[in-house]
């Protein structure tokens, strides 16, 4: 029965809930910043531009990243070379080229993404303009346009190895991006970019291949990465539509012979 009791404890109580929503789920939107600008600090040269990571899920490993930088006066450069053995999808093997272009102050400006198996070639072009980014996706029969607004984030990043290095990471911080999904593009399932709101949230300590660290914890609802104070990313983990969650992790080895054959790999050879 409502009675006036009744009345002024619902308007409290309403007050309350709605800040709560106000704190959890308005108010971090509002206060991201822009994407932490890409900087390779003189650590990050002095331990290698080139690195080769894992990708594992809980049946074992399914695949493995190549990803090296190169850095001119106006510009830098990040080429990724993804293989894929293994997927609950029937679309296996998979290579994936990744070319992401960084204006000289560290901004996403340019990407492209050819995703390639026995059956599909398809290839997106991305560049960035004053309020979005507007892209192209070509293969087969297949063209299409169409454009992601920089308010959704002005960051791309790789379904399977969706961080690039990081420098002056601090607690708190927060920022907008968007993952590619290329296994939407090839089984046509699912949503080709994922929007992820980031946020460093603290430190953690973690064993890698090659020994212990300091890292700032980077995440979101649907991803995490370690990194470390030069900005280099160890340990990264990423939750994906048919997928569940993959881990993937920095090894010791950048292992450039086998990159080379998986770059030239045909999938049609006898």
């Amino acid at each position: 029965m409502f009675t006036r009791t009744t009345g002024f404890l619902i308007v409290p109580l309403w007050m309350l809930a709605m800040s709560w929503v106000v704190a959890h789920d308005v108010w971090p939107g509002f206060t991201a910043l822009p994407s932490p600008p890409l900087k390779l600090s003189e650590g990050l040269i002095r331990t290698g531009l080139k690195s080769r990571f894992s990708i594992l899920a809980d049946g074992g490993a399914m695949g493995t990243v190549w990803s090296q930088y190169n850095v001119d006066p106006r510009s830098v450069t990040r080429e990724d070379l993804i293989w894929i053995d293994r997927l609950p999808a029937p679309i296996t093997p998979l290579r994936i080229n990744v070319y992401s272009v960084f204006t000289a102050e560290g901004t996403l400006d340019e990407v492209t993404v050819r995703v390639q198996n026995p059956d599909v070639d398809l290839r997106l072009h991305g560049e960035r303009f004053h309020s979005d980014f507007s892209f192209t996706l070509e293969g087969g029969a297949v063209e299409k346009t169409f454009k992601v607004p920089l308010t959704d984030g002005d960051f791309l990043g790789g379904a399977f190895h969706p961080f690039s290095a990081m420098t002056d990471l601090r607690v708190g911080q927060r920022w907008r991006m968007q993952v590619l999904n290329p296994i939407a593009w090839v089984t046509v399932v699912g949503r080709s970019f994922l929007p992820m709101l980031i946020e460093v949230t603290g430190e953690e300590r973690i064993t890698t291949a090659t020994g212990d660290h300091n890292c700032l914890v980077v995440e979101s609802s649907d991803a995490k990465a370690w990194v470390d104070a030069e900005g280099t990313v160890w340990v990264q983990e990423v939750k994906l539509p048919m997928l569940g969650r993959l881990r993937i992790q920095r090894e010791a080895e950048f292992d450039e012979p086998l990159r080379h054959r998986t770059r030239n790999r045909s999938f049609h050879a006898p």
